[in-house]
Parts: C-alpha cells; structure tokens; sequence
C-alpha cells in the first residue's frame, strides 16, 4: 500500500437534515454556493478535496499551516455571509495530521477517522485541531488557540489534545511579540557590503527542551551585533525566519542582500556549554572564519561579547580591540534567572497564541525576577508579558504593567529592550514626548533593530508624521526582507496619512494576509478613491476578518495626538457603511 504525511480536514454542515426538511431547495442552492466557497479556499490554500458524502467534505492539504488557514477563511467567510444575509450556513470542521493509506484518489486509515471525529466534537462555527497540527502552526499560522485538554474520541483507543483556532493575533493590541515566520522573498536583492545574517544556532543538546536556549543565545548574539554600527546587520526576525529551513549559503546571500552568514550550535551539559561557530562568506560560499568555545554557564555573555568582537573584525575589517568597544549591559547576577528569562520568552512569543502560553510566560518572567531582583531586562519583559495575559483576562493591569517597565529602566537606563518596551507603553498611554525619548534611545543603543524602527513609524504616524513615518518604516524593510504584515501595515496608514490613498491601498494588497488594521485602512482610503466597487470588496474583506469591527472599537486603538485625524478615519470609516457601535 502506498502511504503519505498529509493534513486532512473534515468539515460537516451543522442541522442539515433539517434545512432539508424545511426547504430542500433552498437548502441544496445554499450547499451549493457552500461547495464553492469551500472549493474556492483548499485549492487556493494548495489542497484538494477528495471526498463528498452529502453535507460532508474531506480535503487534504501538503502542510498544516495551509490547512488551518483554509479552514479558518471558511469559516470567516460563512460568518461574514451569515451576518449579511440573515441566515448563516454553519460548518464544525475538524483538522488532523496524519499518515494515510492512498486508494486512488481517496485517502483511507486512522488519520481520516480521527480527523472526522475531532470536526463531531467542533461547536458550529469553530475549527478545532489536535495536537500535532498545533504543533507545526503555533508560531507560523499567526492565529490564537484555547487549549480544551484532552479528549476521548469514539473507536479511538488514546486520548487526543485538542486546540480551538479563536481569532487572529492581529485582532488583539499587544505591546511586543514577533513572529518567525519565513515568508519568503523571490526579489534578488544587492549585496551590501559589511552585512551579515545569523542563522539561529543549533540545539546540539539532545533535548527538545533546550531549544529555548540555543535560541535565547541566538537572539542574545544579534542584540550584542546589532550594538556595532559598523555592520548592517539584518533583524531577529528575518534570522529566526531562516531556522530549520537548509538554505543555500549563496543564494540566502542573493535573497537577503548579506555578504556573510553566521551559523553554529550549542551543546549544553549541565553547567558547562559548548559552542561552535563559523562564518561564510555568502557570494564565494567559502568559510572565512570559525571558532570552539568551552565555557561555564556564568562565562557566557564573556563568550558573546567576544563572538562579537570576532565578527566584526573579520566583516567590517577593524582590529579586535577596536571592536570590542561594545555596550556594556548590566548582567544577572545568577546565571539562573537568565536561565529563566530564556525560557520566558520562549512561551511569550507564544503568549498571543494561548493563554496558557502566556501565563507560563508570566511565571518565568517572576521566577527570574525572584532570583535576581537586580534582573532589568526581566521587568521589561514581565510587563509586556502582563499586557498580553490582559487581553485573555480582561484584568486592568495598567499599574502594575507601568511599575514593571519603570523598575526595568531605573535598574538598567542603558538596556535597549527596556526603553524599546516603556515607548511602546508611553505610547498606548498617550504619552508622546515620553514615547519617541525611549524609542529614540532605544535606537541610539540599538541602531539596527527593525522592529525598533517599525514602532518609531508608529508613533510618528500617531503625531500626524506620515513622512518621518515613511523614513522608519522604509530602513526597517531594508534591515528586514521578512518584516510582517503588522509592520507593513505602518507604511500603508502613513501614505492614508499623506492622502496618497491609491499607495494606502497598494500597499495592503502586497501583504501576504490583510491585517485588521490594514484592511480598515485600506477601507478609508478607498472613501477618497472614484472606485465603488473596490470599496464594496474593502469593506467585504474587513467583514471577513473581523465580524465583529467597530468603528469605536478600532479607534480606541488609533492613539492619534491630533484628535482631527481621527475623526477624519471616523469620517471615512463610517461613509463606507461600517458599524459605529
């Protein structure tokens, strides 16, 4: 028999029997344009469907994270529909990964049973999936999961984990939190001289759960590089976009625009490290350098600092004393509660995701503070983590989130994560002069963070600056080939700004997925534009990712200082026919 690894998703109309019994043809045209749509989503999200049993559907896709994307547009897509017409078609949908018998072109064994068994446990309307689908979309899908535990399945003789899909990250206000996603990039860019790219080092350790070390010391290792102006360094976000993805040395260089490439491992064993580490010259795929550390665990910012001084000798062609000239940041001192910091993080980019993600942040973030109350970058990190549980728990932790930052600053005024943090609060309490001082301090310690600069676009959006907007937003797609959408979408709300609408609009329809923020934006422009029919489609496409948008609800998020701006986006928003309340 011949097998494969595919994703498969069942789907199931909710009360079909009885729609039928109430009107049969109405319910047969309604399943009809139900087909369509659903046919419409798996083939444009790279699937096909391969089975049809009345209201039933069984597709399957080449990778998990099409999977549920589709299944979520379906549903998104009947919600929207529903609202509009009065009369909603509901789907329960259930998606599995799993090994497949192929018979033909049909697809047969435990999998497609389990898959059909998740989508009956699905209230209507929801997609639910098990755990090894969540495995593989929990940091790429960009979607938010309720964790119902594990559940008994018929005929089946283990448990299974189950995840709900709620909504998209970007439908919630958080104050940090960065994706990993490789989105990839066909446009060959120029080679800039003295630049250089870090693939996350490998975790050598043998234990899946020191994955949030190796990439705790990844990420440390372009904090400390990113302090040297001398090199152009391309951000943490296009970096960890490279992880587990076996890129050609040479064309990764033609792709990011890098001379060189920083790859190695760690290997952790109780309190000892060893790390490994080389660099590639990326047009000659030639090694130019490599180096063994053995170190112990409180030696290991010693270690960065000279992998630092090294890189930056060889890139940018400077003597190692001259290039160990690197900001010294205050460090812990117990070595465990970095330990704790580490692992902190790891669940905080998670923290969006799930609530329990978010919580476990949250307690690390303490743990850490508890065993070194000294600790700066831990206070940062806890509020932000605070911020993101508030959105799960609807607590007012404003307080505590300011205390936090604060304590953060006053232990460390020379951290560039503590600053980068107290703007982004500054600027959601309104505070601008505080705001644009931490973020340009920020930049000042750390000149090459593109995530820095995407939020000094931010804010010079919110003071009415759609031009200096531009100028952040434009070096921080140069440091950054994969900058997401939720910073892409600053650079479609300053040409609003400038009321250049038609590049408002561009802009939006080159993001991969539409952000909330983008599609309200791209609502607005087309007020201004003579084109009733793309604003029909805006305004649909809004609808279907966010059901629920408001016009006050989504200005709440807007922190414009110019009150006139924002009742100009009030204006726009609500002549296109949008909900105020």
């Amino acid at each position: 028999m011949e097998r494969r690894l595919v994703t498969i998703m069942a789907a199931d109309v909710v009360g079909y029997s009885a729609r039928m019994e109430l009107s049969e043809s109405k319910t047969i045209r309604q399943l009809s344009a139900l087909t369509q749509i659903i046919g419409e989503q798996v083939v444009g999200h790279s699937g096909r469907v391969f089975s049809r049993a009345g209201d039933g559907f069984l597709s399957e896709f080449p990778s998990p994270v099409m999977a549920v994307h589709a299944g979520f547009e379906i549903q998104r897509i009947l919600f929207a529909s529903g609202e509009e017409n009065g009369n909603r078609f509901q789907l329960r949908i259930g998606i599995h990964l799993a090994d497949a018998v192929i018979d033909g072109q049909d697809l047969l064994g435990d999998g497609v049973n389990i898959a059909a068994r998740v989508e009956g446990l699905a209230e209507p309307g929801s997609v639910l999936i098990t755990q090894n689908v969540f495995d593989q979309v929990k940091r790429t899908a960009k979607l938010r999961f309720e964790d119902l535990g594990e559940r008994s399945l018929k005929n089946i003789s283990e448990p299974i984990r189950l995840y709900r899909v709620l909504d998209e990250l970007e439908n919630h206000s958080y104050i940090t939190g960065i994706p990993t996603t490789l989105q990839g990039n066909a446009d060959l860019r120029r080679i800039t001289p003295h630049s250089l790219a870090v693939v996350p080092f490998a975790n050598l350790g043998g234990d899946p759960e020191q994955e949030y070390f190796s990439d705790g010391f990844s990420e440390d290792l372009i904090t400390e590089l990113a302090r040297f102006h001398q090199i152009f360094l391309i951000s943490r976000n296009a970096s960890f976009a490279l992880k587990g993805h076996n890129v050609d040395r040479q064309q990764m260089g033609k792709e990011l625009g890098v001379a060189y490439c920083l790859e190695g491992s760690v290997r952790k064993l109780g309190s000892r490290i060893r790390i490994t580490c080389q660099l590639t010259d990326t047009q000659t795929g030639d090694h130019v350098w490599a180096e063994k550390y053995d170190c112990k665990l409180e030696e290991l910012y010693d270690v960065q600092d000279d992998i630092a001084a090294s890189i930056v000798s060889m890139v940018a062609g400077r003597i190692e004393q001259q290039a160990r000239v690197a900001a010294k940041r205050k460090k812990p001192a117990d070595m465990l509660a970095n330990d704790c910091l580490m692992r902190g993080l790891e669940h905080h980019r998670l923290g969006g995701v799930t609530r329990e993600a978010s919580e476990k942040a949250l307690h690390w973030f303490d743990l850490a503070i508890e065993k070194d109350p000294g600790f700066a970058r831990a206070y940062a990190w806890r509020s932000c983590a605070l911020s993101t549980l508030a959105v799960w728990t609807g607590q007012d932790v404003w307080n505590d989130i300011l205390d936090s930052s604060r304590r953060g600053l006053e232990l460390d005024d020379g951290d560039a994560e503590c600053h980068r943090i107290a703007g982004a609060i500054s600027l959601q309490g309104r505070d601008y002069d505080q705001a644009e001082y931490h973020f340009c301090r920020a930049l000042e310690l750390n000149p090459n963070h593109a995530y820095i600069l995407g939020r000094m676009g931010e804010l010079y959006n919110f003071l009415g600056d759609g031009e200096m907007a531009l100028k952040y937003q434009l070096r921080a797609k140069q440091l950054d080939p994969f900058l997401p959408a939720y910073c892409r979408e600053l650079e479609a709300v300053a040409y609003y700004l400038l009321g250049q609408y038609a590049d408002t609009v561009a802009v939006v329809a080159q993001l991969s997925r539409a952000t909330r923020i983008a599609a309200a934006y791209r609502v607005a422009a087309y007020r201004h534009l003579d084109d009733p029919t793309g604003l029909k489609r805006a305004v649909c496409d809004l609808r279907v990712i966010d059901p629920d948008f408001t016009i006050n609800r989504f200005l709440a998020t807007q922190y414009y200082k110019d009150q006139r701006l924002l009742s100009q986006l009030r204006d726009d928003l609500r002549a296109a026919g949008l909900k105020v309340e």
